[in-house]
């Protein structure tokens, strides 16, 4: 793994927001577009969480971020299969909605056999331990002290912690006599802080000295597409319920972050117009959702170009004095 800047460490955080997903994969390729090669050699730790746990695993192992564009556009409409009989059945509107064979076999395709041990850099990512309750990061051997994650297989990492509840079964994990793995968007879908208390414990990094960019995945403002109240429990809240909980975790995030790290704190995202809110729900992978998704992507990133080449140039500045 490559050496890290002491003196202006940079960390990556990848929020998660199902096929919301491909927004940020969108964004991660035009930024190795314009800076060529893998974007992850400008990171000291890349944390991410559901799909930004997926894409931050391909980035880690270095798979190009157009492989993840393309990747999503052919395998987001088989993941995420309507099959409206689903919500019916033992269960109701309690169930989940998909089967996760699809996403394994998606998954299994992009990473093969590779293990957390096999990645080129530094990752963090969030999960809750059903079978505990407790949070539980999976990461790479940065420490001593991280022995256990290397052996876990990317495939295994990426089902456990994009177990979405309503849309994904719990999953249980192969290893260890086995254990119950349920999406980390429940207590971080914006990695950040986790990824801030990571450099500084075990990376040995000071805290005044860290930056971190932050991609989201349009979830902000998506639950506003919810306009009736007080009625129609079941219906209204089904799927709406998780889009709520990780939009509210991933503002609070945000606020603690602003006023931990001030200007060493910079985020691409945007909140769709009202009108392009129904197209990008968690599980839409039609080919409207990509176009509106991709048009956000290139929009969020033209607008946000100049103040982030200010901001990634900030370290090397600093370096040069």
């Amino acid at each position: 793994m490559k050496d890290i800047d002491q003196a202006n460490p940079l960390l990556l955080s990848l929020s998660g927001g199902g096929f919301r997903g491909y927004f940020q994969a969108k964004v991660l390729e035009l930024m190795e577009d314009e800076f060529g090669g893998p974007i992850a050699n400008k990171f000291a730790l890349i944390a991410g969480t559901s799909i930004g746990g997926i894409n931050a695993l391909a980035l880690a192992a270095e798979v190009p971020a157009s492989e993840m564009v393309k990747f999503y556009k052919e395998q987001g409409p088989k993941i995420f299969c309507h099959k409206p009989w689903n919500i019916w059945r033992v269960g109701g509107f309690l169930s989940r909605r998909y089967s996760d064979r699809p996403l394994k076999a998606a998954l299994k395709s992009l990473f093969q056999d590779r293990t957390i041990a096999d990645l080129n850099h530094h990752v963090l990512i969030p999960s809750v331990n059903y079978s505990t309750g407790k949070p539980q990061m999976f990461k790479t051997p940065h420490h001593p002290s991280l022995v256990i994650d290397k052996k876990y297989k990317l495939v295994d990492v990426a089902l456990a912690t994009s177990a979405a509840p309503t849309y994904f079964p719990i999953h249980k994990m192969d290893v260890d006599g086995g254990c119950y793995m349920v999406d980390g968007g429940l207590v971080a879908n914006h990695p950040g802080q986790y990824a801030c208390i990571e450099a500084e414990k075990y990376l040995s990094l000071k805290s005044d000295s860290l930056r971190l960019l932050h991609i989201g995945t349009m979830s902000s403002g998506i639950t506003s597409a919810c306009e009736r109240t007080g009625s129609g429990f079941l219906t209204q809240w089904r799927g709406r319920l998780f889009d709520l909980s990780i939009s509210a975790q991933e503002g609070a995030t945000e606020n603690i972050l602003k006023f931990k790290l001030g200007n060493r704190y910079f985020k691409i995202d945007v909140e769709p117009p009202k009108e392009q809110i129904k197209y990008v729900d968690l599980d839409k992978a039609t080919e409207k959702a990509m176009d509106v998704l991709s048009q956000q992507a290139h929009s969020a990133y033209q607008n946000a170009h100049t103040a982030l080449q200010s901001f990634l140039a900030e370290g090397k500045q600093k370096n040069d004095k």
